[in-house]
């Protein structure tokens, strides 16, 4: 069986998409998404200091980067991803297991982003833990994870927790944290009449906008004790 939680695993074979069976995971594809995600958090929360964990090559955190808020960072598993980042976020990103812990102090991030990293992840409360341990009081904690009906759900080997909504709200609950989701017109935003309908349409229908499934999107914040 293959280790999917190896350094290993996740090699250029699988950033060019061949161990996944996906579209390579290229600037000209991912970029303009970071961009749309990245101007939402900015707009919205304003961190003055981030954590993108699965940050692959970093490209969110550019894009955080040029939305001003220069205390970003990313820690991802695979050397290959981090060795093969752009210049801007040199020295920004670092490699790391995030599922033994997170090298960061306690309360110092304002906000912790991870897209497309819980369903790589078969017990995701230790590292909801690490979340809720780095987080400051007031912080939030914005998560992507692949919704089970989407077509990536089974292309992904690595894909070993794909789980309805009701699974993570209770994963969420059960590690300290209240959670808000979000839709695909939250993130990308809504201007005009026609996109307040869809934005609508959204909530009642979950393919309704882009054809498939979006996925689940979650804000998290620290529950008091």
């Amino acid at each position: 069986m293959t280790d999917t939680n190896s350094y290993n695993f996740y090699d250029r074979d699988y950033f060019e998409g061949r161990t996944r069976q996906s579209p390579p995971h290229t600037r000209d594809r991912i970029y303009p998404q970071a961009v749309q995600t990245a101007a939402f958090l900015a707009r919205r929360w304003a961190p003055g200091r981030m954590l993108d964990l699965g940050c692959a090559k970093g490209y969110l955190v550019e894009a955080l980067q040029e939305q001003g808020i220069r205390a970003a960072f990313g820690a991802d598993v695979s050397n290959y991803a981090v060795s093969h980042c752009e210049a801007a976020v040199r020295g920004k990103l670092i490699v790391t297991d995030v599922l033994r812990g997170l090298p960061v102090r306690e309360a110092s991030c304002d906000m912790v982003t991870a897209l497309d990293l819980f369903e790589h992840v078969r017990d995701p409360l230790p590292l909801l833990g690490e979340i809720r341990r780095v987080l400051a009081r007031h912080g939030v904690a914005y998560l992507k994870i692949c919704h089970p009906r989407h077509p990536n759900a089974t292309r992904d080997p690595s894909h070993v927790n794909v789980q309805p909504l009701r699974y993570w709200r209770r994963m969420f609950s059960r590690a300290g944290f209240e959670s808000q989701r979000l839709y695909e017109t939250d993130v990308t935003g809504v201007s005009g009449r026609w996109d307040g309908l869809k934005a609508l349409v959204r909530r009642a229908r979950e393919w309704a906008v882009i054809g498939t499934p979006a996925d689940y999107k979650f804000i998290l914040r620290k529950r008091a004790c």
